[in-house]
């Protein structure tokens, strides 16, 4: 006897309760997938920096230039494998002469879709390495930050609110340099949260490097491994798009971490404005030569 036999054979209450227990069944299971299918996401586009710009500008492909046009700036496909922490490129900013008395600034950001009222959790993986002697470093003179443009223009000018990541700054050439500068580089990793207001929102975010002074030596800020994870954009909820950086908030704290590298175990401080927790922790590869002398 098969199924459809079976469950004709039934009493009329006895089959309202199997069809019932059917219809529940597919109901939570597309419930499940739906849910699923609508889990946190890495919203960030290319955030390995794998996929690179044809035309030679030292891009990564989803991602845009932004600077104050205060200085000698360059955007690097960055393959030196010390300075790389997964696969084969990550992205290298380079702040070289400073045109103006006031800081020279420079960045890359992506414009996202965000969806309303989520959290968004973020993650980017940095090195700031500098010409410094090893007793001139750590003072101040480099900067690295994230901030969001609630507009979605990709305008530095826009962002009201950036959070710093006191990074350690290492000396430029890592395992290249003269003893006792011949450390190799280590990336530190940082967290931070974005939280939406009521109503859908088209942002930029900005990872930017500053050079404070005029007349400090160069300064390389290597990115990899940027996520942002949340919600997926849905079109159809969307209403009114924000018209100012009242519904769209960075969310400030204060933690702390260590840094990790393959090979030895070498500590760096890291503070982020952030929520939640963070870790630092470094990866290495073997050297080539410096590609942003």
């Amino acid at each position: 006897m098969n199924l459809s036999q079976r469950v004709a054979g039934l009493s009329n209450p006895l089959k309202a309760v199997v069809c019932f227990t059917a219809l529940a069944a597919i109901g939570l299971f597309w419930s499940y997938a739906e849910a699923a299918a609508q889990g946190p996401v890495n919203i960030i586009q290319n955030g390995g920096f794998e996929e690179r710009v044809a035309d030679g500008s030292g891009l990564p492909v989803g991602w845009g230039p932004a600077s104050n046009y205060g200085g000698e700036f360059g955007w690097y496909d960055e393959a030196w494998p010390e300075a790389v922490r997964t696969g084969q490129f990550a992205q290298l900013m380079e702040i070289d002469d400073v045109y103006t008395d006031t800081e020279a600034v420079m960045a890359i950001y992506q414009t996202l879709n965000l969806a309303a009222n989520a959290e968004y959790d973020l993650t980017i993986h940095a090195i700031m390495r500098s010409d410094y002697r090893f007793e001139e470093r750590n003072q101040g003179v480099y900067e690295m930050q994230w901030g969001v443009d609630p507009l979605g223009e990709g305008r530095l000018a826009n962002v009201e609110t950036w959070l710093t990541l006191p990074l350690t700054e290492q000396y430029r050439l890592g395992s290249n340099g003269t003893f006792p500068d011949d450390v190799p580089l280590f990336y530190e990793v940082a967290t931070g949260t974005i939280r939406t207001g009521p109503t859908n929102a088209r942002v930029s975010l900005f990872i930017k490097g500053v050079k404070n002074e005029q007349d400090a030596p160069e300064v390389n800020f290597n990115i990899d491994d940027v996520s942002l994870v949340g919600p997926i954009y849905n079109r159809a909820t969307t209403s009114v798009l924000p018209t100012s950086g009242e519904s769209l908030l960075p969310v400030t704290g204060e933690v702390t971490g260590s840094a990790l590298s393959p090979g030895a175990v070498i500590l760096g401080s890291l503070v982020l404005l952030a929520t939640g927790a963070v870790a630092t922790s470094g990866l290495l590869g073997p050297r080539r030569d410096d590609q942003a002398s």
